[in-house]
């Protein structure tokens, strides 16, 4: 679609200053905090781990895995 407003200036018109649409994008990233997706934490007895597993993963697993507390 061609936008008349662009050429103007070559018929002799004067060409409206554009509107920043920087302005929309900023505001969406000022306001980026309200939306972030919110969740339950995903607990359920499928992922929990045998309490036999954690001495055996400190010994053959990779440590930078564990936080700083478990490790």
């Amino acid at each position: 679609m061609h936008q008349s407003d662009r050429v103007l200036r070559q018929f002799g018109f004067r060409q409206p200053i554009p509107v920043a649409l920087e302005s929309y994008y900023i505001q969406m990233w000022e306001d980026r905090y309200d939306y972030i997706p919110t969740r339950e934490p995903i607990v359920i007895p499928k992922l929990a781990y045998v309490p036999e597993y954690m001495p055996w993963f400190r010994i053959h697993g990779k440590p930078y895995l564990l936080s700083i507390e478990e490790r």
